[in-house]
């Protein structure tokens, strides 16, 4: 028998991974939105936007934090027993 409370930290554990998955997914959908920047000059306003390597890279690790995360919020339950 498990105790009340360490099923109570599973419970929260997969919760968090879930979060972390969703925020990482979002990051690798959609990386021009949460990279661009706007600057103020004297003349308007300029927008610096990313590379494409930056973005690829974004997208890769957004997918692959993802992943861990998805493993780890499905996999808690082998891992801590």
């Amino acid at each position: 028998m498990v105790p009340t409370g360490f099923r109570l930290f599973q419970l929260i554990f997969s919760v968090i991974a879930l979060f972390i998955a969703v925020f990482a997914l979002a990051m690798a959908v959609f990386p021009r939105r949460l990279t661009r920047w706007q600057m103020h000059g004297p003349d308007s306003t300029t927008q610096i936007e990313p590379s494409r390597m930056r973005l690829l890279m974004m997208r890769l690790m957004g997918i692959f934090v993802a992943v861990v995360a998805l493993f780890m919020a499905f996999g808690s339950h082998v891992i801590l027993p």
